[in-house]
């Protein structure tokens, strides 16, 4: 079976899409794998590194503030879709999945265009503008939410987290991060970075209880300053990375997480039964991260914290003895969590 899996832009829309790549070539020999992304995402330094081959067209979000950006996007897009007719009808697949993004337009069109099935894959709760555009020339649509489907009709089975992050041992990852037995909260703010987290954070550090290790993934975008204003300074129960492809360890090693509120960020965290403080970027689209937020904290595993709200004290607190109920908020996790959701979405492609 030859698989086009067009995925991009952020983590959020990539690792779900090489979820599902795992699954099928876990399927048995005769299975090919094909990436389509953009130069301008994260996907041409993810998907080489997961071992997949991948190429990349034009593709641009189409922006509504003027500028060259935006008055280009469409002469950029309709590059994009005629690189996507050479590639669809060469590679002549299956079965074309799109993960969102816009870099899932262009694909889709041309799938549209050579008569190939399509399956979306929605992550969040609230369906992104590309595939609530493009869902009625989908033969299959996947949601992770029951919430989505107020949006878009659709097979609810859960966002993809890859097998690594499930199956990853807590101990060895506590062993190797050298956690030791203190409670060890990860504060991340997805592949992009969130700024307010980061200044919060760093603005604590000489407060932080003793008892207490935070590993912090600060984003590339804001690693450089935080670097600088840190000056080398070592802080024994606190460490600092720019990016973690493989979040397994993190995630395994961890007992709280607070993070925004990206949907594949969440879906990884129930899969591990991890207690989250949710902090939506407030700027999201159609504020969809909050959506998000809002079936977690409904289901116990998750507080929700407005990004205003989040003080210097707020996080002292969080990262103290709060007063979080981590074993309720554990097993509300974990009933939550959808960790055959990658085998589901292959299981009906296969059938189909």
């Amino acid at each position: 079976m030859k698989v086009l899996i067009v995925s991009g832009g952020t983590g959020g829309h990539i690792y779900p899409g090489l979820a599902v790549a795992e699954e099928f070539m876990n399927r048995g020999p005769g299975t090919q794998v094909l990436f389509i992304g953009s130069a301008e995402g994260l996907e041409k330094e993810i998907v080489p590194k997961a071992g997949y081959e991948l190429k990349l067209i034009k593709a641009r979000a189409l922006l509504r503030k003027l500028s060259y950006k935006a008055v280009s996007a469409p002469f950029v897009c309709a590059m994009g879709f005629l690189q996507s007719l050479v590639l669809v009808h060469s590679y002549a697949p299956d079965v074309v999945i799109a993960t969102g993004g816009y870099v899932s337009l262009p694909v889709v069109l041309a799938a549209r265009f050579w008569r190939k099935p399509v399956c979306l894959l929605e992550q969040n709760v609230l369906p992104g503008a590309v595939n609530r555009l493009v869902a009625r020339f989908a033969s299959q649509r996947f949601l992770a939410f029951e919430e989505a489907q107020k949006y878009l009709s659709g097979k609810v089975v859960g966002n993809p987290v890859r097998r690594a992050i499930i199956e990853a041992d807590r101990k060895r990852a506590r062993q190797e991060l050298a956690v030791g037995d203190r409670r060890a909260v990860l504060v991340m703010g997805g592949s992009q970075g969130a700024k307010k987290l980061n200044e919060t954070l760093i603005s604590v550090l000489d407060r932080l209880p003793e008892n207490v290790f935070v590993l912090h993934i600060i984003g590339n975008r804001d690693y450089a300053w935080v670097d600088r204003l840190l000056e080398g300074k070592r802080i024994a129960n606190y460490r600092a990375l720019p990016y973690l492809h493989d979040m397994s360890q993190a995630l395994a090693a961890a007992d709280l997480v607070i993070s925004r509120a990206g949907a594949t960020a969440i879906a990884e965290c129930l899969v591990r039964g991890l207690p989250m403080v949710l902090v939506p970027f407030p700027y999201a689209a159609e504020d969809h991260q909050k959506l998000n937020a809002s079936v977690v904290v409904r289901a116990g595993a998750a507080i929700m914290i407005e990004d205003k709200n989040l003080t210097p004290e707020k996080m002292l607190e969080l990262l103290g003895q709060s007063l979080l109920d981590y074993d309720r908020m554990k097993n509300a996790a974990l009933a939550l969590a959808r960790p055959d959701a990658a085998k589901r979405i292959v299981d009906a492609v296969k059938k189909d």
